[in-house]
């Protein structure tokens, strides 16, 4: 059931916008985006005003969000960095008048390196964003050249160091391991640079050859060679031990933070929190209702002229979905599920845990108050649920915390 107001207004909310710009789509990404060439100029600018626009539509629909304490705010694309920092400076000043505010709300923005000149860096931080991820994805020039990015390894280094100049206390550098010709040596390499910038946090992800992409076609002709998975093992691996004996957490599968500096926002997602999303391709979740909104800018942009909220029909998961949603996002944080939390879903780790003896003692922990998954298991995450969504029983309760 829908949550009531009183119990609503007392529970934080998230926001996620989709910003659908690029000044060049990368040959990987399989993400709703287009290039600004293709698009007038007014496109872009119009945008902040447009979700603006969408999020009143929203509240008159939904008027108990208002009461929520705005905790998050995240943008991502796309490529966000390629907004007017002033316009976005506007509309967020409307959001924190529009919503009680938490304790230091964090505001994360994704920025392509080339965007963060220090003249947009401070007006980003004067804008009210909080924290900045910064796409870096490899330091090598080969690689950057591979996957088509427009910056190069001094690019990185000085979009880290302009930021700092302008404010920015909280830093995250993004990197891709697993690429068509890659090293070990070439990936610790990344890393080690990585590290040397002092960023508060790094997130790094296997390449994806998606369905539909650049990268997918040319695998398929054969001119782009996947790594051997031992490799990429080998990566993961190697590249979380290394991070992690450089005073980073590792607390989530892809992602490792400072003390005290995990994305807020992501773990928003992994706990089964409230996340409204606004702009073209952005999922929401509220309570037990989810929706999602067309991959269409103009179809979106229309919707919003015409005062109609751009979104599929509200849908509530059933139970067997609910439980697979909490056992995929339990399992990849570090801390895994609790028991008091999801008795029946930590019961069903513990049956397929004993039942996969001795192997799967490496994979998966079993304490008398948590189950969760090893660093191997991370590895091996996609064929572990795969075995375990096939023990949820048809009636699994919803969780407590939903």
């Amino acid at each position: 059931m829908k949550r009531s107001t009183a119990e609503v207004s007392v529970q934080g909310i998230g926001f996620y916008v989709h910003v659908p710009f690029c000044r060049h789509l990368c040959p990987y990404c399989d993400f709703y985006k287009m290039e600004l060439r293709d698009r007038p100029a007014r496109a872009r600018l119009d945008f902040p005003g447009q979700v603006q626009r969408e999020m009143e539509l929203l509240l008159a629909v939904y008027p108990e969000l208002e009461g929520r304490p705005l905790e998050t705010v995240y943008f991502g694309g796309g490529t966000p960095s390629t907004l007017v920092p002033e316009a976005v400076g506007a509309l967020l000043s409307w959001w924190l008048a529009a919503f009680p505010r938490s304790p230091g709300p964090e505001i994360t923005l994704e920025a392509n390196p080339e965007n963060l000149t220090e003249n947009r860096a401070r007006k980003w931080h004067d804008a009210g964003i909080t924290r900045l991820s910064i796409g870096a994805q490899s330091f090598h020039p080969r690689e950057l050249e591979l996957l088509e990015r427009l910056h190069v390894r001094e690019t990185i280094v000085e979009a880290v160091h302009r930021s700092r100049r302008a404010g920015f206390a909280n830093l995250s550098l993004d990197l891709m391991f697993g690429l068509p010709g890659q090293t070990l040596e070439r990936w610790m390499e990344n890393l080690r640079r990585a590290v040397d910038l002092g960023p508060d946090h790094v997130s790094f992800y296997g390449l994806t050859w998606h369905e539909g992409t650049p990268f997918e076609a040319q695998r398929r002709r054969g001119r782009l060679v996947e790594l051997d998975d031992g490799l990429q093992a080998d990566m993961y691996l190697g590249g979380a031990e290394f991070l992690v004996a450089n005073g980073f957490e590792h607390y989530e599968i892809s992602n490792f933070a400072r003390p005290g500096c995990r994305s807020r926002h992501n773990a928003r997602y992994w706990t089964g929190q409230d996340v409204i999303g606004l702009g073209p391709g952005a999922h929401s979740r509220d309570g037990e209702e989810r929706w999602r909104n067309p991959e269409d800018l103009d179809g979106w942009a229309s919707a919003l002229a015409a005062g109609q909220l751009p979104r599929t029909s509200v849908e509530r998961p059933g139970m067997l979905e609910a439980a697979w949603e909490r056992l995929f996002t339990g399992l990849r944080r570090a801390e895994g599920l609790r028991v008091r939390e999801d008795p029946e879903l930590t019961a069903v780790c513990r049956k397929w845990r004993e039942a996969n003896l001795p192997e799967a003692a490496r994979w998966m922990e079993a304490g008398p108050d948590t189950v969760r998954l090893t660093r191997e298991g991370w590895l091996l995450s996609d064929a572990i649920l795969g075995g375990l969504i096939l023990d949820l029983p048809a009636d699994t309760p919803h969780s407590s915390l939903q």
